[in-house]
């Protein structure tokens, strides 16, 4: 799936952030306070990603490497032949129509197939994302009306708890949370928009003001990296928060 022109590609983006200074799932919080459609666009070097959104949602995900297109992973899991690949970016150029619509003209997939192969790639572009730790990101607000037909539908708090399970330095994720010895503890957001497994919601419920963060990290049965990467979503989702010390007022001797 390769990037086409984003929404008010011409425009002024609303937010522009570097990814070795603030992490995705940081960036994506800011983001979604506005609710705003809109593309979020990442670079790193030559590659460019764009992940569209509307309402709140991650809804289309764009990519320029070949390697990640749907072509190519069809052939590499074995429903295309080289030939057959060869054939449909011939026709593909003919018409000028999506490559998905044109394995769909030659029978080589079912409407359906089409479907499923589209919104997995769509995720499979999303999450790589949460993979780099370098990186300038912009978002601009805005519709785009050519995106193609087949779109996910994942709130991006769900997406960046996902997001996260994949990034791979736990420990610079810790890093941002504070020192071994910072107690957290829960804030009044809700848990909305997420579905926490059976783990993740004994952790959450772990925190209640009186456990330091090397503690919740080292909470079982999950391994300390699966735990890290789950509190640092928890602390980026807002759902807990250093607790603040209460500093007691001492009356002076008279």
């Amino acid at each position: 799936m390769q990037p086409q022109g984003g929404p008010n590609s011409s425009a002024t983006p609303l937010y522009t952030s570097d990814l070795a200074q603030t992490p995705l799932p940081e960036i994506l919080v800011k983001i979604h306070r506005y609710k705003a459609p809109g593309v979020i666009e990442c670079r790193r070097g030559t590659e460019l990603k764009r992940v569209f959104l509307d309402g709140g949602h991650v809804i289309f995900a764009t990519t320029n490497q070949i390697t990640e297109s749907l072509g190519d992973r069809l052939m590499r899991d074995g429903r295309l032949t080289q030939e057959q690949y060869d054939e449909s970016v011939r026709r593909m150029k003919v018409t000028q129509k999506r490559h998905g619509v044109t394995l769909v003209e030659m029978g080589l997939l079912t409407h359906e197939e089409l479907f499923v192969f589209v919104r997995d790639q769509i995720q499979e572009i999303l999450w790589s994302v949460f993979t780099w730790n370098s990186g300038d990101v912009s978002f601009t607000p805005g519709r785009d009306k050519n995106l193609e037909f087949v779109k996910v539908d994942i709130a991006i708090p769900e997406a960046i708890l996902h997001g996260v399970r994949r990034m791979p330095d736990a420990r610079a994720l810790v890093a941002r949370l504070g020192t071994k010895a910072t107690v957290f503890e829960r804030t009044n957001v809700p848990v909305e928009e997420v579905t926490l497994n059976e783990d993740e919601q004994r952790l959450l419920d772990t925190v209640d003001g009186k456990h330091a963060l090397v503690d919740l990290v080292n909470t079982p049965p999950l391994a300390s990296g699966e735990n890290a990467r789950i509190i640092y979503a928890f602390h980026a989702l807002q759902l807990i928060a250093p607790k603040a010390h209460i500093k007691v007022q001492i009356p002076a001797r008279q």
